[in-house]
């Protein structure tokens, strides 16, 4: 079965000068089989690093849904598998998966 590993971290932006880098001491991650949403939801976490071992469907939000419409539209982007993804995320939202 194909996996998407999900990690939610924070930033430090007020710290740094150059591009802000996410804090690795308060993440959580969870694997999620495809397809589902995941159990975590972002809680003051800024950064949500996504890394599939298979092409798929992923969606960020409150009540997100990873499942293209028929005319091609929806809020889902499509992820290469063995590729990190980073991406902002807001407190409240998490993430759905599919396969491609």
């Amino acid at each position: 079965m194909a996996t998407l590993i999900v990690t939610l971290s924070r930033l430090k932006a007020a710290t740094f000068s150059t591009a802000p880098v996410a804090q690795g001491s308060a993440c959580r991650t969870e694997t999620i089989t495809m397809p589902a949403s995941g159990d975590l939801v972002a809680n003051g976490e800024e950064i949500v690093e996504m890394l599939a071992d298979a092409d798929c469907w992923v969606a960020i939000g409150a009540d997100p849904d990873s499942s293209l419409a028929t005319d091609g539209t929806g809020t889902a982007r499509k992820i290469k598998a063995d590729v990190p993804y980073t991406f902002g995320i807001q407190d409240g939202e998490k993430v759905a998966v599919e396969a491609a």
